[in-house]
């Protein structure tokens, strides 16, 4: 029963795999424009079979069609909400952790299928920051890569909000441990 009720209470920023001591700098997840760009995506979706039902209510009635309309317009919106939770799914699980002793870059990749790796802070060679176009620049948000003492090893955080204050934060982790 302890287990079911802890589903449900504040994590403390614990994460599974935290070690004692460890404690989480920063968690990062894409940036918000990112869902919001696939929510709007979804809203034309729901739209779409409405307006197409206003277009064609003529041809629908004279056929005598709604019934199949109806079953059409459920299936729909089925998918649509299938799509929706999936977005919000992988959104939420795709995080990247950087604590006082490791970064550890936890990729979604479906509803059973993740990745987790991680890096301790020692190997970090050098961090670097990517902001492309207009957009990226505008909201504060890109790229930034992380080269570790390995063979061409790269660990990237992809469309985090304010990239510089990352890479920054990481960079004084490093220093502080005199790595």
């Amino acid at each position: 029963m302890k287990a079911i009720i802890s589903l449900f209470t504040k994590s403390g920023n614990h994460f599974e795999g935290k070690e004692d001591g460890e404690e989480v700098i920063l968690l990062l997840r894409r940036h918000p424009f990112f869902i919001i760009l696939r929510l709007i995506f979804f809203v034309f979706l729901v739209l779409l079979p409405l307006v197409a039902g206003l277009v064609f209510s003529r041809f629908l009635c004279a056929h005598d069609l709604f019934v199949l309309y109806w079953f059409v317009l459920s299936s729909w919106y089925l998918l649509i909400w299938s799509g929706i939770f999936y977005t919000l799914t992988v959104y939420t699980l795709d995080v990247w952790i950087v604590t006082n002793r490791r970064i550890i870059d936890n990729k979604q990749h479906g509803f059973f299928n993740r990745t987790v790796s991680e890096l301790h802070l020692a190997r970090v060679q050098d961090v670097s920051v990517e902001t492309k176009g207009l957009i990226q620049t505008f909201f504060k948000f890109g790229d930034v890569q992380i080269q570790t003492a390995g063979a061409n090893e790269k660990f990237k955080f992809m469309q985090v909000p304010y990239p510089e204050k990352v890479k920054d934060e990481i960079m004084k982790v490093v220093r502080e441990k005199n790595f």
